[in-house]
């Protein structure tokens, strides 16, 4: 853990400047400039993209959680993949509508879809990058092929940050919601994951003493 702990820190400067920016309304034109330079992609980028970020909706992280959740308890890997996964999307979600409800940071004015909640920290950008994040790191532990771990690092890395994309592209979020949103998810998986494994490899170091 004291190996990261400095680093990872630094995943929650993005939620620093995006809180300031929330608090103190100020970037708006820029924000709104963003959002304008992706909607030259539309109308047709409206279908996959939709797609896309229902995929990154509450009902798809509970899904893609709950197949992990049942899959790892087939393949008797629940401890050291099935429950951490789920835990960190657990705490990020509680995490995410906690800030909600404080900051309570109104949708952008200039939003395609209808949306519940704050705007401020973007849960589809933090709880899906908590989600995905975690589940590299315990797939870290296990891969041995080089090949299959650039794979993951490319996948799981590049999903939450599609999905965030998505959000902004229909005027949802502003973008430094979903820059904020990232960097929590980020924090908030690698520091479940450290320490539910520092207590995971400390219980089996103990169990295995009694043995």
């Amino acid at each position: 853990m004291k190996k990261f702990s400095f680093w990872w820190l630094l995943l929650l400067l993005p939620f620093a400047a995006g809180l300031t920016v929330t608090l103190t309304n100020t970037f708006y034109e820029a924000e709104k400039a963003v959002f304008d330079a992706l909607r030259v992609l539309a109308p047709s980028c409206d279908v996959p993209f939709r797609a896309i970020t229902e995929l990154g909706s509450a009902v798809g992280v509970i899904a893609v959680t709950a197949i992990i959740f049942i899959v790892s308890i087939f393949k008797k890997h629940f401890f050291d993949i099935g429950l951490p996964v789920a835990v960190t999307v657990i705490v990020s979600r509680i995490i995410n509508i906690t800030i909600k409800e404080i900051i309570n940071r109104p949708r952008p004015d200039f939003k395609t879809l209808a949306a519940s909640e704050a705007s401020f920290p973007s849960g589809h950008s933090q709880n899906n990058m908590a989600l995905y994040i975690a589940v590299l790191l315990v797939a870290l532990l296990i891969l041995k092929v080089p090949k299959y771990i650039r794979l993951s690092k490319i996948v799981f890395i590049s999903l939450p940050i599609i999905i965030g994309i998505t959000r902004i592209y229909f005027g949802v979020h502003y973008v430094t919601d979903v820059l904020a949103g990232w960097g929590l998810g980020a924090f908030v998986a690698i520091t479940v994951h450290c320490v539910y494994f520092y207590f995971y490899n400390k219980r089996r170091k103990i169990k295995n003493a009694q043995a």
